[in-house]
């Protein structure tokens, strides 16, 4: 009887605790709607340029390939590339073993024709003043001119210059200075057929574009332009318009050059650079990202925890904002990214918000507090289901711990009626007795 008392106790037990669960388990937790995940800018004042971008490649200011007026066999190389040289500065040397030996026989004619030209020219002024003083004809005088101009000094003296010129020219020079970016001849090679070496000068250096007739309008002389050469510097340089054509080429588009200052050789021939020709530019406008205006000119800003949709009149755009002429005010909270889930009215959770890029007069800052407060909410509600699934556990735990201490006591109950019972049967034993 007492073991089966016990056991009753026990399924109370049990029966206690199995409702206390199913009393947690039973209330239905119900998700609170957050809003839509969205990311925000502020509207901000700023500049808009409608630009345009010429692409092309920068070349040399100046840019030689020496080729050498004499033929030969190259005797010295004098230069290597990389080497900076000025102008008339020797580049190789070309045989002349030929050459001067071709000058020995012409200068030997000149001597003998000189001799015979300066004993004419004495025996021309001897007769010039015989015939002063009328001691010869002057059929005798015309004679002596005549053999003055017959003997053909000067054919001979060209013949000369000539061969020493060709010496002269076997020593390749150039015609510019700046620095050696070639060499094409090595000692032993025959030179004359083409270039031994090209000389550029990247001092300054030019790009040059092909504009079209909508644009060459925008474009004067001597005008300021930046150049970005992304392969040298994240800034820009300063380019001037040094040449600009009156008349379209045969593609009808208008060859313009841009120099560029390179005191430092940054900057390298052949490397791709782009110029941004300004068409047009709004200052001072109210300007969002463009991602933040659709298709049909609607923007969502944000109001609380609310999205609004607003009908928005818009002006010129460049790469990454377009600037708003109606519609939204400096410091609107716009919607820039998730706005194709939302409709008028949607509730919205903000979980970025940034500044306008280029904004010149961007409103104050978004609040930390504001911006995070979805992130504490979320915290919080995290933290009240951990409280309550303690509770719970707790409460579980004392009720077990009260099922057993009353099944201690109906067991103890048990026992003591047992003894009861026990007496009266031994009572009544000895009235019978």
């Amino acid at each position: 009887m007492r073991k089966l008392l016990k056991n009753h106790g026990l399924l109370a037990m049990l029966l206690l605790a199995a409702l206390a669960l199913c009393g947690c388990g039973g209330e239905q937790v119900v998700e609170e709607d957050r809003g839509t995940a969205v990311e925000t800018a502020k509207v901000a004042y700023g500049t808009i340029t409608d630009a345009t971008v010429l692409r092309g490649n920068v070349v040399a200011a100046e840019d030689v390939y020496v080729i050498p007026k004499a033929q030969g066999v190259v005797h010295s190389v004098n230069v290597a590339v990389g080497d900076v040289i000025a102008e008339g500065q020797s580049i190789c040397q070309i045989d002349t073993v030929d050459l001067q030996t071709a000058l020995a026989l012409v200068q030997s004619q000149y001597n003998t024709v000189n001799s015979a030209y300066q004993t004419a020219v004495k025996n021309r002024d001897r007769y010039a003043a015989l015939y002063a003083e009328g001691a010869i004809s002057l059929s005798q005088l015309e004679q002596a001119e005549s053999a003055v101009t017959g003997i053909g000094i000067d054919s001979v003296r060209l013949q000369v210059q000539q061969v020493q010129d060709q010496i002269n020219n076997c020593n390749v020079k150039s015609t510019v200075s700046g620095i050696v970016a070639e060499l094409n001849v090595d000692p032993g090679d025959m030179a004359g057929g083409s270039y031994v070496a090209r000389v550029v000068n990247i001092d300054k250096v030019k790009l040059k574009a092909n504009v079209t007739e909508n644009l060459i309008a925008c474009i004067e002389m001597g005008m300021e332009l930046p150049v970005h050469i992304a392969s040298v510097s994240d800034e820009p340089f300063v380019g001037v318009v040094t040449s600009l054509p009156v008349a379209a080429n045969q593609t009808m588009t208008y060859p313009v050059e841009i120099t560029i200052d390179n005191p430092d050789h940054k900057i390298m021939g052949g490397m791709f650079a782009e110029v941004d020709v300004v068409r047009s530019e709004a200052v001072n406008s109210l300007i969002v990202p463009k991602s933040a205006v659709d298709s049909n000119s609607t923007v969502y800003v944000v109001e609380g925890e609310t999205a609004r949709a607003v009908q928005v009149e818009t002006g010129m755009s460049d790469d990454n904002n377009i600037e708003i002429i109606s519609g939204l005010q400096a410091g609107d909270e716009v919607v820039t990214a998730g706005a194709y889930l939302l409709s008028d009215g949607d509730k919205v959770r903000v979980v970025s918000t940034a500044e306008v890029v280029g904004a010149d007069n961007t409103p104050e800052a978004v609040d930390d507090t504001v911006t995070d407060a979805p992130a504490d909410a979320t915290d919080a509600e995290t933290a009240g289901d951990a409280a309550d699934v303690a509770d719970n556990a707790d409460k579980a735990e004392t009720d077990g711990a009260e099922a057993e201490e009353k099944d201690d006591s109906v067991e103890g109950d048990t026992e003591v009626e047992g003894g009861t019972e026990g007496e009266a049967e031994t009572e009544n034993k000895t009235e019978a007795e």
